[in-house]
């Protein structure tokens, strides 16, 4: 059995691929795993032969584009950029991907929404479509991409996607990955990464909807980190890895947490350590950082309430203060205060010195939060996670008539 997994180079969209692609490797399956260089030390790890794939994403700016369009440089939005980007990073990685996988034909291609390049070329090669999820799911009831819609059809960057779309059509053959497309499309199956009680409408979704949870294991690239033996509960701060450039937070969080006898770790994503002045004594500061070792030990999480944090902070049982970012973080945030596991700020510029201190101090005093944090814990960790996604792949493979 032979399967390719087709990632955007970001650790949001490579992360929950590790542990199932590894007991996929242990069970004896062939896995060819398409990423930018900059992933190979994670993913070969896996057991996964790594193919690198060019990045456009990697020398290019939208805002380039939006330029030669006639845009104005301040006019776009996450709604606009990210189709765009996509889109030119499938042109990047498919040749690529076609050139190793027609010489060596899988039996099913993985991708989430953002591999775009896997479904081009599960079309082109004729092959089982396997769609993961590492957020919400589309179907009838529920659509990603409605978040998407509020773009004009004459914004420079959504007509330059509509082009880049149909030229794949045309070159390739594949259909055409439209917005609706991209955010909406089902595969022949469709592996959803995230705990079912959290989707809207969960109860809609048919038999072709696997829901496995968050994928937990090892990750072995970022090392290990050990909270200080001082017996005080710790706070972990984490924006995520994308979209995370948001330096005026810092000092909020500073002014928050000093002289609170609590260990604080601040993981900084974009933002860098030397812009930042006044740190209290007991915030440790960190770029890329063990995520998986500081949730497991702490308290409480800010978090931006993407899905992947999200889902590995409730797999540990740990209250949230969700600050989002964008659209879809903020149906995770209400998300999370709806049903008890921690406190949304849906306005990040509203968030104050006073009312982040009040937020910490409410969810390490309230046992509530915990209780309701360990009931969803408990929840998560029977979805079954990497063995669960690996069951299902092989079952789905299997019953096409294909054997290990």
């Amino acid at each position: 059995m032979h399967i390719a997994v087709v990632s955007l180079g970001a650790f949001g969209h490579v992360n929950p691929t590790l542990s199932f692609v590894t007991e996929l490797s242990k069970r004896g399956v062939r896995v060819t795993y398409f990423c930018t260089e900059d992933f190979r030390r994670i993913i070969e790890p896996t057991g996964a032969a790594f193919v690198p794939v060019p990045s456009w994403m990697a020398g290019n700016d939208p805002k380039d584009q939006k330029k030669e369009d006639g845009g104005k440089e301040d006019d776009g939005s996450v709604a606009a950029i990210v189709p765009f980007l996509f889109l030119n990073e499938a042109g990047a990685y498919i040749d690529t991907v076609l050139d190793v996988l027609k010489k060596d034909r899988p039996d099913a291609i993985l991708h989430d929404f953002a591999g775009i390049a896997g479904t081009m070329a599960a079309d082109v090669l004729k092959v089982p479509n396997i769609m993961l999820y590492t957020s919400y799911p589309s179907n009838d009831t529920y659509s990603v991409a409605e978040s998407f819609a509020g773009i004009p059809d004459d914004h420079p960057l959504r007509v330059a996607a509509d082009h880049i779309a149909d030229s794949y059509v045309e070159k390739y053959g594949c259909r055409k990955m439209t917005v609706k497309e991209i955010f909406d499309g089902q595969g022949d199956l469709n592996l959803v990464m995230v705990q079912k009680r959290l989707v809207p409408n969960y109860e809609s979704f048919d038999d072709s909807f696997v829901f496995t949870g968050v994928q937990i294991g090892k990750r072995s690239a970022f090392g290990s980190w050990t909270a200080p033996k001082n017996g005080r509960p710790l706070l972990y701060s984490s924006l995520g890895t994308a979209f995370n450039n948001w330096p005026e937070y810092y000092p909020v969080l500073f002014d928050a947490v000093r002289g609170l006898d609590i260990n604080v770790f601040a993981a900084l994503g974009a933002v860098d350590p030397e812009t930042l002045h006044d740190v209290p004594e007991n915030v440790e500061l960190g770029k890329m950082v063990p995520q998986l070792d500081i949730l497991s030990q702490a308290s409480v999480f800010i978090t931006h309430a993407g899905m992947g944090g999200t889902g590995e902070a409730i797999y540990y049982g740990v209250p949230m203060i969700a600050i989002p970012q964008m659209d879809e973080q903020a149906i995770t945030a209400r998300q999370i205060e709806k049903n008890g596991l921690g406190i949304a700020f849906l306005d990040k510029k509203a968030v104050t010195a006073e009312s982040l201190r009040a937020a910490i101090v409410r969810l390490l005093e309230d046992p509530g939060y915990r209780s309701k944090a360990k009931e969803f814990s408990e929840d998560m960790r029977a979805l079954g996670g990497a063995q669960a996604s690996a069951d299902a792949i092989i079952r789905f493979l299997e019953e096409k008539g294909q054997q290990i």
